[in-house]
């Protein structure tokens, strides 16, 4: 009798999660890599009732349990997916599709009936597909906050989930770089990490914004940001008197925003915000900002160092795209 209580109190939990709002407890990306999981986990301990404890479906055989759940699952999955919107929820079609591979894992765990080895592989791979991403994505959260003060670095392809961009973002060791490589360049330092490439836009503004970070920045002093700036001027712009072996070399404007928990980002407000305009030099370079200067640097109150939110870069009314390199950024 308990273990039905038991069982039924968590049906009724997850049945619940379904229609909450969670984005208060925990961040937005953690809540889209654990959502796919959720689904699965969810509608594969639904299935293992059925299979365990219905009677119908308990004895059926293979091919009928396998309609009775297929059955099951997409009438009130559409169901759910139908009452979402007015509990503040999205309607999403690929939750159904996760729904059903929850409930075939049911099956292929909990079924009596002999399931050939080579569905079971199938099923694992496409399962492992599926979930590698939302993996990955936890995988990244534990490590921001075991690198931290370390906010931002690019090891690996899952650390662009940190990040919100209007382009495309990629991982790439700058061509210039790999070029003084080859011709051994003494000055170069002997091992190259991948960076993150930004490519700014022409529009009236296009930017990239650090959204997911550890926010507690009281015991730090200064906020460091590694560039690399790949641009350079055309052969057709250099001038006589720049040809004595020398090309002459852009510095790029970027405007850094930083803004705490309190920022209200549906009404941008300058006054409300730190904002700074950078000049990135050509080549490898690196910025600090003393963290005082961030907390007193808005007009309207001080920054709450305990909750920080966003670490913004903008570039503005460009007549052509620019590419940017950010290496890592840090607390020390």
């Amino acid at each position: 009798m308990f273990k039905k209580i038991a069982l039924a109190i968590i049906s009724l939990c997850f049945f619940l999660l379904l229609f909450i709002d969670i984005n208060t407890v925990i961040s937005d990306r953690l809540i889209d890599a654990l959502w796919p999981i959720g689904h699965v986990t969810v509608f594969a301990f639904w299935g293992s009732l059925f299979l365990l404890y219905q009677p119908t479906v308990k004895t059926a055989s293979l091919k009928k349990q396998f309609l009775l759940m297929t059955a099951f699952c997409f009438i009130f999955g559409i169901s759910i997916e139908l009452i979402q919107p007015f509990f503040g929820r999205s309607r999403e079609l690929e939750d159904v599709f996760l729904n059903y591979v929850g409930m075939l894992l049911s099956i292929i765990l909990f079924s009596h009936h002999y399931i050939h080895w080579r569905y079971k592989l199938l099923y694992f791979c496409l399962l492992g597909y599926l979930l590698s991403p939302s993996t990955l994505c936890v995988y990244d959260e534990i490590k921001a906050k075991a690198e931290f003060p370390v906010l931002a670095s690019f090891e690996q392809d899952v650390a662009l989930t940190r990040w919100k961009a209007d382009q495309s973002l990629s991982l790439a060791i700058p061509k210039q770089l790999n070029m003084q490589q080859n011709k051994q360049l003494s000055h170069l330092p002997s091992a190259i990490n991948k960076m993150m490439k930004v490519t700014f836009v022409p529009r009236e503004y296009s930017g990239v914004a650090l959204r997911y970070f550890e926010g507690d920045w009281q015991d730090y002093k200064e906020l460091v940001i590694g560039f690399y700036n790949p641009n350079t001027a055309t052969e057709a712009e250099i001038t006589e008197s720049d040809k004595v072996g020398r090309t002459k070399l852009e510095t790029l404007p970027v405007t850094l925003l930083i803004t705490d928990g309190h920022y209200d980002k549906s009404k941008p407000n300058y006054k409300d915000r730190y904002e700074k305009k950078l000049h990135i030099e050509p080549g490898f370079s690196e910025i600090s900002i003393p963290l005082n200067t961030i907390r007193d640097g808005v007009q309207l109150r001080k920054m709450d160092l305990s909750k920080m939110a966003g670490v913004d870069f903008y570039m503005y009314e460009l007549d052509g795209p620019v590419n940017l390199y950010i290496d890592q950024l840090y607390l020390q």
